[in-house]
């Protein structure tokens, strides 16, 4: 990974917020000086043109469509040079007209448009970050979630209660807690893109390196081949998740069901893989 490229990504997405705000006041104001609107204008234009290299040619064309627009469906560009033009189909004295009173909202025409680029650039900083040492540093971590629970459970504090896993919800409830001491953005249960009608949800996801987590808790029924199954299953599923870029399972086998972890460890960690995967066995 080029720790230059990324830097120039990741303030283009800081000036992106800055633009944002500029731009929000335009039709709250209902006035734009032309100092203003030329202002704004130029100040999108040169992130734009600056963000467009570092934008893969995959996403490319969906990133100037969100500029360009077309006949039919305006967007960022009509919003910058024209955006006090009136709807002719609003009509002021209706409450609840379904016409706006702009011909090009702030909120539709610039917003989500502008949302959907920054969301591009993004995804640009999740495919210059290598996931594999990530994966690694996270399988160090949590080798040591038996000797933190050790700890716990080992309290003679009467305010300490001692935590009990009795089911995997109760580790998902741990592993989320240790992964808000390493990380500020974790989004629990975040949803996967439909697909064939039905959805399913990562346990935790880490947008800032583009990291899924999954937890899974050995049983009567869940053992080696079992468990190895459903995380197939699970990757491939997740693998749909826009921001993932490399996935983590921390297997919890407290009761040592699994005959042989450290070849399930072996078979299902992948470094070379899109997503990258890493799988941890700790009793």
């Amino acid at each position: 990974m080029s720790s230059n490229k990324r830097a120039k990504i990741e303030n283009l997405i800081d000036e992106s917020y800055q633009i944002e705000s500029m731009l929000s006041t335009w039709q709250e104001d209902g006035v734009v000086s032309p100092e203003r609107l030329r202002s704004g204008q130029e100040c999108y234009q040169s992130w734009y043109m600056r963000a467009i290299p570092f934008i893969s040619e995959v996403s490319r064309e969906k990133f100037t469509d969100m500029y360009e627009g077309g006949m039919f469906i305006q967007r960022i560009k009509s919003f910058l040079f024209k955006p006090l033009e009136i709807n002719q189909f609003h009509d002021p004295s209706q409450i609840d007209s379904p016409f706006s009173k702009w011909t090009h909202p702030y909120s539709t025409t610039f917003l989500d448009n502008f949302h959907t680029q920054r969301s591009l650039l993004q995804a640009e900083i999740y495919s210059v970050t290598e996931a594999a040492p990530i994966l690694a540093e996270l399988a160090e971590i949590f080798a040591r979630f038996p000797s933190f629970l050790q700890v716990l459970q080992n309290s003679k504090k009467p305010n300490v209660p001692a935590p009990r896993i009795a089911k995997e919800e109760d580790l998902q409830v741990l592993v989320g807690a240790c992964l808000r001491l390493m990380y500020d953005d974790v989004r629990p249960e975040d949803y996967v893109p439909e697909h064939g009608g039905g959805r399913s949800r990562v346990d935790f996801l880490l947008p800032a390196v583009g990291i899924v987590v999954e937890t899974k808790m050995t049983r009567e029924t869940l053992t080696d081949r079992k468990v190895g199954d459903e995380l197939m299953i699970d990757w491939g599923r997740y693998a749909r998740h826009p921001d993932c870029r490399g996935i983590f399972a921390l297997v919890y086998d407290p009761d040592r069901k699994l005959i042989n972890p450290a070849g399930l460890q072996a078979d299902l960690t992948q470094n070379q893989n899109n997503p990258a995967t890493r799988v941890l066995v700790v009793r």
